[in-house]
C-alpha cells in the first residue's frame, strides 16, 4: 500500500508540475505601456498596478 500511495503522489506532482511556466526574469518592472481590458469592461494600465503586488492569469483558447 506505501508503494501505491507513494507511486499516485509522484505521478500527480508531475501532471501538477507539467502546467507550470517558470518565468526567467522576476521583478522585472511592468512597461509605462501596458494596457489591458478586464472582464467588466474597465481598463487597466500599470498606474493602477503600481505599488501593489499582482498577478496576471492569462487564458488563451487553442
Amino acid at each position: 500500500m506505501p508503494r501505491r500511495l507513494v507511486l499516485i503522489t509522484l505521478s500527480l506532482l508531475a501532471v501538477l508540475s507539467g502546467g507550470c511556466e517558470s518565468y526567467d526574469r522576476p521583478r522585472r518592472p511592468l512597461p509605462e505601456g501596458f494596457a489591458m481590458q478586464v472582464l467588466d469592461g474597465g481598463r487597466l494600465d500599470a498606474a493602477a498596478l503600481r505599488g501593489k503586488p499582482w498577478v496576471i492569469n492569462l487564458w488563451v483558447p487553442l
